[in-house]
């Protein structure tokens, strides 16, 4: 009898997660339904380009997707566009300069709110995001889409996973922020519109090289790894704290301590074995890297700005296999793990055993990067632009 009432409770719970959940995932895709539009459209190239506007949701502080939209549309206004960004939900004007202002302080380019969304005459209106897109549809110019990820994964496999794919195949002239968007594109989706891609580049200025003294690594007891955690699955997590649990219990048993300090969500946000710093500007990014011995990100959608930040100031840089790291970076870049703690532990333990391997890897992706800038993938775009002249 007291196992029949067991079964009835499981099934009566179940039934009531399942009620809540569905109801937060009925909320969820009703709000995108409500200014979703499948519409593929016909894109007729522009007679002249001169005024170019970003669309976006709403401008936010320590964003760096929008941080990559301000750097584009800086560098493009430097080659002469008139460069706008527009926002499809309310907000004043003050607080989206006040935003942007704080992911680039020296961004070029003129903020309009959303009651200018009917009102723009745009030669060029890129979308930046699946949710802009029938916003920038709406809009007078030549639809274009600029992709700073795979944005399906950002979602279950479900109703928000298709709506998100499906924008893909609405007619927009894409362009992808590196290779790995553009082979997803093409690979899942119908596409009837070009896809392009400009390299993913970074601010040099902001992320100066510091001197570090690897070799020191053979003999030090203690280490501090900077790791960029976010809540979202397809930065692992769950996945990332555990393997950091279980490596700093390794490392304990060699008598090496090991640091966490994990930094992009709010302080509010529990984790492992470590301490979380919050959401960081950009002056305590940059202590935080110079003060640490490793950082660790997992990529495993498009990459970020991060890695490109603890790279270009020397910072050992640990990444996961399975991401999309190698797509970016040449061979030998960093440090790259499987799923496996003792995977990690044993890797980790090689370059402090033998640093001249992170001089290796050091000296492999500062040349690289030495080769990236905003101003080269700006003008990748422009040429873009004036290819549809």
């Amino acid at each position: 009898m007291i196992n029949k009432w067991k079964s009835i409770l499981k099934i009566k719970a179940k039934g009531i997660y399942h009620s809540l959940q569905a109801t937060v995932e009925k909320r969820q895709v009703n709000s995108r339904l409500a200014n979703y539009d499948p519409v593929i459209i016909s894109n007729d190239k522009p007679a002249q380009i001169q005024k170019i506007t970003f669309v976006i949701e709403r401008m936010a502080k320590y964003n760096g997707g929008q941080t990559s939209i301000l750097r584009l549309g800086t560098e493009l206004s430097k080659l002469g566009y008139q460069v706008g960004y527009i926002v499809y939900k309310t907000q004043t004007k003050a607080d989206m300069q006040e935003c942007a202002s704080c992911n680039l302080s020296n961004y070029q380019g003129e903020m309009y709110t959303n009651k200018y969304l009917d009102k723009l005459n745009s030669d060029i209106v890129i979308a930046s995001s699946w949710d802009t897109v029938a916003f920038a549809k709406k809009m007078k110019g030549y639809k274009m889409y600029f992709l700073q990820d795979y944005e399906p994964y950002f979602y279950s496999f479900g109703e928000l996973f298709l709506m998100a794919k499906k924008t893909y195949e609405q007619g927009l002239h894409m362009v992808s922020l590196g290779p790995w968007n553009k082979e997803m594109v093409e690979k899942n989706c119908n596409i009837i519109s070009p896809v392009d891609y400009i390299e993913f580049p970074y601010e040099s200025r902001e992320y100066p090289s510091c001197n570090r003294d690897y070799a020191s690594y053979a003999k030090k007891r203690k280490f501090t790894i900077a790791v960029y955690l976010k809540y979202y699955g397809k930065r692992l997590p769950c996945i990332t704290q555990y393997l950091l649990r279980q490596v700093k219990e390794e490392f304990k048993k060699d008598g090496i301590t090991l640091n966490i300090l994990y930094f992009g969500e709010d302080k509010s946000f529990r984790c492992d074995a470590g301490e979380n710093l919050g959401m960081l500007s950009k002056k305590e990014l940059l202590a935080l890297y110079k003060r640490s011995d490793f950082g660790m990100v997992a990529s495993m959608s498009n990459i970020s700005l991060v890695p490109y930040e603890m790279l270009a100031t020397g910072l050992p840089l640990i990444e996961f296999e399975d991401g999309t790291f190698p797509y970016f970076f040449p061979d030998n870049s960093a440090i790259l793990t499987s799923l496996s703690y003792k995977d990690l532990y044993l890797k980790m333990k090689e370059v402090i055993k033998k640093p001249q391997l992170l001089e290796e890897m050091h000296e492999t992706s500062d040349n690289y990067l030495k080769s990236l800038s905003w101003q080269k993938s700006a003008k990748e775009f422009s040429d873009i632009l004036n290819g549809l002249l």
